[in-house]
């Protein structure tokens, strides 16, 4: 019964972990990420589509200061969007009613991760204390390396899964991903009438999903390499 006990702390510890690994990699990708979406601008000429599609004409730094802004916004260090450049060589307010809508909406996605992340770790780090205190580091060691890579295989199985079928239909589960978390609906819009959509083209919304799942596969594998030697290492703790 206590082994049990001491697997259910270690598997909740897993999961909280994975969680934590997925935010910071989301964060590694769209705010450590040197020049990254300088590079998408010009992979996807998204001053170009601007001007074809809503006839205005922006530089490429300036659309590159609205976006710092707007994820400066996002993690909730801003406080709104009123965000002005230059369009048409012109100052201008970069983002329009429904656009700021939706960016609120996402706001608050990203804030609740964020807090959620903050309240793992310290959990993480009770589960942690909780185990060492009543089974030494040893035994610890042994519940938490364990649980780990029970949990880890399970999840890593799961993503492999959601990618695959996003590698061959992205603009499908991109809509489910909207449809699920922004259910009001605010968050199609016309090219023709959205600087936002020209700026954020499909296309940089795959790029980025797929920088974010091989950085986070990659820190889950570092951290499974972890718990196998934690495991190998402490194989023969019931035992003794």
């Amino acid at each position: 019964m206590k082994a049990f006990h001491h697997y259910f702390l270690g598997t909740i510890f897993s999961i909280m972990l994975i969680f934590i690994t997925f935010v910071t990699s989301f964060e590694a990708v769209c705010y450590w990420t040197p020049d990254f979406y300088r590079n998408e601008f010009i992979k996807y000429d998204v001053t170009g589509s601007m001007e074809a599609w809503m006839g205005e004409t922006m530089s490429l730094d300036d659309m590159c200061h609205v976006m710092d802004q707007t994820m400066v916004y996002l993690r909730g260090d801003r406080e709104n969007l009123i965000i002005e450049t230059t369009i048409n060589g012109k100052p201008a307010f970069f983002y329009n009613e429904n656009e700021a809508s939706h960016m609120a909406d996402v706001r608050v996605l990203f804030v609740k991760c964020i807090f959620l992340r903050a309240i793992f770790i310290l959990t993480c780090i009770a589960i942690a204390g909780y185990l060492i205190v009543i089974l030494t580091p040893r035994g610890a060691l042994y519940y938490l390396s364990r649980s780990f890579i029970r949990v880890c295989i399970a999840i890593l199985t799961i993503v492999i899964v959601i990618g695959i079928l996003a590698a061959i239909d992205f603009t499908k589960y991109f809509t489910i991903f909207h449809e699920i978390f922004f259910s009001q609906g605010n968050w199609m819009f016309d090219p023709r009438e959205s600087r936002m959509i020209n700026m954020l083209p499909e296309g940089f919304f795959s790029d980025c999903a797929l920088k974010i799942v091989m950085t986070f596969i990659g820190a889950i594998l570092a951290l499974l390499v972890c718990s196998g030697v934690g495991a190998f290492i402490t194989k023969n703790k019931i035992k003794k």
